[in-house]
This record gives C-alpha cells, sequence and structure tokens, in this order.
C-alpha cells in the first residue's frame, strides 16, 4: 500500500483558504462585538454615575426627595368620561396597590412605594384643571413612615380639593391610615379594612442554638444596642422599651382615626375597633369608620359633587414617562434578586423586616 499522500487539487486548497478565511472573519466580528459591548457598558455606568450626581445637586431636600419631586414626568391616562384632551374638568385616580414601602430599592413586585403616590399627589394638588382625587385602595398596610407620608400629602391636597378614597378588596392598617386623611370614605360590602394597630417582630432563636451548640456573640457601644438580638432573651427593661414604641405609635394612629371619624380616642382603645382585628366594609360602616357602601363608579360621583363640577368631566390617571435617567436611576438601586423557594414561591414577596414597625395585619 502506498504510504504517500495524495497532493491536494487546487479546488481543495482553495476551500482550505477560504474555511481559515471564515474563522479569521468570525473572530474579528466576534472582537468587534466584545469591544462594542465593553463601551456600552462603560456608556451606561458613566450616565449611571452622572444620574447619581445629578440627584445630589443641591436642592435644599435629600437625594431621594429630589428625585421624587423633580424628577418624575407624568402622563395622563384617560379612564372614563370625556376623551377631550382639553377637557377643563379632571378627577385625577391615584391608586395605592399592594404593601406601603418607602422606596423603590424595596424590590417587592405589589409595593405601593411612597415617593411615587406622593408624587402623583403633588401634581394633581397644582393642576388646576383637576377638581377632585380618588384615593384607590387595595392595600394591607406597611412601613409605618410611609404610610404617614402619603397620609400628610392627602391633607395637603384636601386644604385645595376634595379628595375621595375607595376601598377595594383590602384596605386595613396602613391603608386605613391613609384613608383617614380622605372625606369620604367609600367602601365595598366586601372589603376587608380596620387593623388599627401597630406590630414589630423579631426572632428568639436561642433554644435553637443551644440544641446545635451555637453560641450568639454579640459586642455593642450601650446595653440597649442590641434589644432585639434574637440569641437571648429579652429582659424586662427591653420588652417595657420596645413596648413602648409600640404604644407610642399605636397612640399617633388611634388620634388620626379618633380625628377623621370623629370618635374618641379612648373608645377606640377599649373597643374592637382598636384592638387590631379586621372588619367587612358592612362591619366597618356600622362601627363609623366609613361613610358609605359602594362602587367605583359611586366615588367618581361623589367627587363630581363635592368638586361642584357641572357638564363634562374626565376621569384620569397618573402614568411615569419613561426616561433614561429614571430608568438607570432604578437600575442603581439596592434591589433584592428575585429567587424561588423550594416550596414553589417567589421569595420577591413582601417580609416584614426584623425590627421595624408597621401598621399590618398579624401575620401579613
Amino acid at each position: 500500500m502506498n504510504d504517500e499522500q495524495t497532493p491536494r487539487s487546487p479546488e481543495e486548497k482553495q476551500s482550505g483558504c477560504a474555511n481559515k478565511g471564515c474563522l479569521i472573519g468570525s473572530l474579528a466580528a466576534l472582537a468587534v462585538l466584545a469591544a462594542g459591548g465593553f463601551m456600552l457598558l462603560l456608556l451606561i455606568g458613566l450616565i449611571i454615575i452622572g444620574a447619581n450626581k445629578l440627584s445630589e445637586l443641591d436642592t435644599g431636600d435629600s437625594p431621594a426627595t429630589f428625585r421624587y419631586a423633580s424628577g418624575r414626568n407624568f402622563k395622563e391616562i384617560y379612564v372614563e368620561g370625556s376623551n377631550s384632551v382639553s377637557c377643563p374638568n379632571k378627577i385625577v385616580v391615584i391608586n395605592v396597590n399592594g404593601v406601603i414601602v418607602s422606596d423603590e430599592g424595596s424590590s417587592y413586585y405589589d409595593s405601593a412605594v411612597s415617593g411615587y403616590i406622593r408624587a402623583q399627589l403633588r401634581k394633581a394638588a397644582n393642576d388646576f384643571t383637576v377638581k377632585a382625587v380618588i384615593m384607590n385602595l387595595n392595600t394591607p398596610g406597611g412601613e409605618v413612615t410611609a404610610s404617614d407620608e402619603i397620609y400628610e400629602e392627602v391633607l395637603n391636597v384636601r386644604a385645595k380639593k376634595p379628595v375621595v378614597a375607595m376601598m377595594n378588596s383590602i384596605a386595613a392598617s396602613g391603608g386605613y391610615y391613609i384613608a383617614a386623611g380622605c372625606r369620604p370614605i367609600i367602601a365595598n360590602k366586601l372589603t376587608l379594612t380596620g387593623s388599627i394597630g401597630v406590630i414589630i417582630s423579631t426572632y428568639n432563636y436561642q433554644k435553637l442554638f443551644e440544641k446545635i451548640g451555637l453560641q450568639s456573640e454579640v459586642y455593642t457601644s450601650g446595653r440597649m444596642k442590641d434589644m432585639l438580638n434574637g440569641g437571648r432573651a429579652r429582659t424586662p427593661q427591653e420588652v417595657e422599651i420596645i413596648q413602648k414604641l409600640v404604644n407610642n405609635t399605636y397612640d399617633v394612629f388611634v388620634n388620626i382615626v379618633a380625628k377623621s371619624r370623629n370618635i374618641p380616642a379612648e373608645k377606640i382603645k377599649t373597643s374592637i375597633i382598636g384592638d387590631g382585628r379586621v372588619f367587612d366594609g358592612q362591619q366597618a360602616l356600622k362601627l363609623g369608620l366609613v361613610d358609605k357602601l359602594g362602587y367605583f363608579k359611586d366615588a367618581v360621583a361623589e367627587a363630581v359633587k363635592l368638586a361642584g363640577i357641572e357638564g363634562t368631566y374626565a376621569v384620569i390617571r397618573y402614568e411615569e414617562s419613561f426616561s433614561f435617567a429614571r430608568f438607570f436611576d432604578l437600575m442603581s438601586s439596592k434591589a433584592q434578586p428575585v429567587s424561588i423557594s423550594l416550596r414553589g414561591e417567589s421569595t420577591n414577596t413582601f417580609h416584614p423586616q426584623k425590627g421595624r414597625l408597621y401598621y399590618l395585619p398579624s401575620d401579613f
């Protein structure tokens, strides 16, 4: 057998050269794509840095307040009524959906961000074509401070024009706190509301540590610094301090309800109204916590009447316009990663943070 290699034909040589050319071309294309991707990432990084620096300009407020006050551009979305863009009589619907939180960095799918809602309220307050506002509530409550911020903004709007509360599936605890700033309060007969109270939670895993042989070591600058440390039991003095904090926050809630509903604060505290339980819409009406039962159309009719609107009107809502500055701002915020637990539930749902005060139903 002849072991010598057979000479390659000119066609085969040409094919080999072509294959090499394709390989070199592919590598060159990949290099260009990689370089382009790097430049794009660099550009995005520079824009993010620039947006953050812009938000830190001296405006007299914190960077977060500056973004909410000046960095949001809303467009009007037609809901019902007159669809003329020049309609001089508008009713704005502001949705409060999900758990009430302080900032977008909380990254919960179903959350009502305080700053976002307050920005809409300010826009409605300053627009002379907006004659009334409907707070469309579907929330179990949330953070104490976030709920109070929205409540105060509602009062600011009410000083200029009517604000009606419409309760949907649930408007409990912090949701009712916000509703207390509105007049009137309308609930569906099946709405869950009430839950007037405050909750703070932590874990005590001392016995678990003892069982598995672990010991918690905490070094603090003061003896009360770790009073929520789960590795040990609470001292009587620590329990007293924590309970006083809860009671003080509860008193604020009770006084707001008392003022809004003309119910003595002491009656709220000593009756079922203030023991933290939830009520359906019919029970809430009997207790004086809401003004009437109805649906969204009834809230619109009430807003029209209170605003003294005659003739045509448009019901609208606000939607934030897309902007690269806001997009990159959100991308650079502290967001929790989405993951799935072994039980099949998303861990990106809301879980009360240990040691933080909430206006929420128990075990939400």
